[in-house]
C-alpha cells in the first residue's frame, strides 16, 4: 500500500521509495511508490499532474493495491516528487466549491449524492427523496447563497469517524471525502452556477469558477 500523504497536509513536494515500475501498453511507465503526495483520480476530482525526477506524470490512479503514477519514463530507488501547483489549486478550488453548492442544496431538502469537479464539466447531483415536492430555485439565487458562504472566510476542518475522512469549513455540515481542498473557503473565489436542472427524479447544479 501506497501512505496516501496528501490525505492530511497540503505539501506538495516529499522523497519516496519506488516499490516497482513497469511499463503499460499505452507506452508511459506504472510506478508505485511507498508514499505520495500526487492525488489519484477519484470521487469526481482529477488526478494530480507533476514530476517524480523532473519525470513527467502524466496521470495517477488508485488501485486496490497501490497508488499508480503513470510517467513518461522508468524510475527507481530514492526519489524527489513534485505536483504541479496550478493545477492542484484548480482542482481543490472546484472541488471545494462543490461541497458548498452540495451544503446549501442539502439546505433546500435536495440531498447531495456525488459530483463531478473536472474543469469545464463541473457539477453537483442531488437525489431528493420526494421529488414531486421540491420547487427548484433560481440559479442566480443560489449562487448568491453560495458565494455569501464563501465570503464569510471559513476556515478547513477535517475529522475522521469510523476510519472515514470528514471534510468541512466553519460549523457546515461535514461529507466523507478523499479529495484535495482550500484551507479557507476565502480561496474558493468566485462561483458562478450556469444552470439547474431536474430530470428523472435528480437535480443537477452545473457550475464554474472565476478565473
Amino acid at each position: 500500500m501506497t501512505e496516501a500523504l496528501y490525505l492530511a497536509s497540503d505539501d506538495l513536494e516529499c522523497t519516496a521509495r519506488v516499490l516497482s515500475c513497469r511499463k503499460t501498453q499505452e507506452g508511459l511507465w506504472a510506478v508505485v511508490c511507498d508514499r505520495t503526495v500526487f492525488h489519484p483520480q477519484g470521487g469526481g476530482q482529477p488526478s494530480d499532474i507533476g514530476w517524480i525526477n523532473e519525470v513527467v506524470v502524466r496521470k495517477v490512479i488508485h488501485t486496490p493495491e497501490a497508488i499508480v503514477h503513470l510517467c513518461e519514463a522508468a524510475l527507481g530507488g530514492e526519489v524527489s516528487m513534485a505536483v504541479d501547483a496550478k493545477t492542484r489549486r484548480l482542482h481543490s478550488r472546484l472541488h471545494s466549491a462543490g461541497h458548498i453548492i452540495g451544503f446549501v442544496g442539502d439546505e433546500y431538502g435536495w440531498h447531495a449524492t456525488k459530483g463531478n469537479h473536472f474543469p469545464g464539466e463541473s457539477r453537483v447531483v442531488f437525489e431528493p427523496q420526494n421529488p414531486e415536492a421540491i420547487q427548484l430555485t433560481e440559479a442566480e439565487v443560489l449562487q448568491s447563497e453560495v458565494n455569501a458562504l464563501i465570503s464569510q472566510k471559513l476556515e478547513r476542518r477535517i475529522t475522521e469517524i469510523d476510519g472515514l475522512r470528514y471534510v468541512t469549513w466553519g460549523d457546515l455540515r461535514a461529507y466523507p471525502c478523499g479529495g484535495t481542498h482550500v484551507a479557507n473557503t476565502e480561496e474558493i473565489g468566485k462561483v458562478c452556477i450556469s444552470k439547474i436542472k431536474m430530470k428523472k427524479g435528480q437535480i443537477t447544479v452545473s457550475y464554474s469558477l472565476e478565473p
